[in-house]
């Protein structure tokens, strides 16, 4: 068995690949083992997840919506003091309370000052939506070559022969490196607020519309890769470093989003001042969609 990034044997290797970090909350969307090797999944966790989910704008998110790691522990949401650059934390703890301190060591002093006056001087926190453009690309690279090769897991040819596929060169080589273009480019916007529910699959029960991760096609038959983090929608060309063919598909399609409206899927404004995504987010829905509209790869 080779390696899809790499092309090494990984026969023995013994790592499960998650699609989307398991920091994220994601469990089920992952790759056999000996889809990518120990280490190229070693490298990866640390050169390009890790980037991004310790950045504020990542960890602000996981922090407010208490997204547990793989260890069960959550991320503190970082803010700073007004009117200074002192960075701090702010966690809760097993019991409830609130718990403070400083990013640097050497501030803690100042954090303690700040309390004893109750907070004359604000403590402000803050999620942007500004993740770090290069980084966010590799990242996205990562998630679209591994979704592509999730297609190619149950067949009899299996995965191997990806790393021959000229068309995944430049993808695969950008995720792993970064250096064979300057940027590769993606698309983000916000498509529904962060705190919108939607009806868990198998609970039956209402709960925050976290994140997702699909393929698509357009009518210039390129493939395109979409991720949904928290409302944000990410889109970016699987085949090379240019995002127009997904602007010309939101205007032929009025600028719904394909990980939702594609699907068959809808957002709702209710009375009660919330937002509620209505749908099952079914696959087949969206293979339907682009069936109807002449997309690669129906004739």
């Amino acid at each position: 068995m080779l390696c899809i990034f790499c092309a090494g044997n990984s026969t023995n290797s013994r790592s499960v690949e998650h699609i989307m970090p398991e920091s994220i909350g994601s469990k089920k969307r992952v790759l056999p083992r000996g889809v990518v090797c120990d280490k190229c999944n070693n490298y990866f966790a640390r050169k390009v997840e890790q980037p991004i989910l310790n950045h504020p704008w990542m960890r602000n998110i996981r922090a407010w919506q208490q997204i547990p790691n793989k260890r069960g522990s959550y991320q503190s949401l970082v803010g700073h003091i007004a009117g200074t650059e002192i960075a701090v934390n702010m966690r809760r703890s097993k019991s409830g309370s609130l718990q403070l301190d400083t990013e640097n060591k050497n501030d803690q002093k100042i954090l303690k000052r700040v309390i004893a006056e109750n907070f004359e001087q604000p403590l402000i926190f803050t999620i942007e939506d500004n993740p770090p453009k290069k980084e966010m690309s590799r990242f996205l690279c990562k998630m679209a070559y591994e979704t592509f090769a999730e297609l190619f897991c149950k067949t009899p040819q299996g995965t191997a022969t990806l790393i021959h596929e000229p068309f995944l060169n430049n993808i695969r080589r950008y995720a792993r490196y970064g250096d064979n273009f300057k940027e590769w480019p993606f698309s983000q916007r916000r498509i529904f607020p962060h705190d919108t529910l939607m009806l868990h699959p198998t609970k039956n029960e209402w709960v925050h519309a976290g994140f997702g991760c699909g393929l698509f096609m357009n009518k210039r038959r390129e493939t395109l890769f979409g991720f949904i983090f928290y409302g944000i929608e990410f889109v970016i060309n699987i085949g090379g470093p240019s995002i127009a063919g997904y602007r010309e598909w939101l205007s032929d399609h009025a600028g719904i989003s394909p990980m939702v409206e594609r699907l068959g899927c809808y957002l709702e404004h209710a009375e009660d001042g919330k937002y509620y995504l209505h749908g099952e987010f079914n696959a087949s829905n969206g293979l339907e969609f682009d069936k109807k509209h002449g997309y690669a790869p129906y004739k």
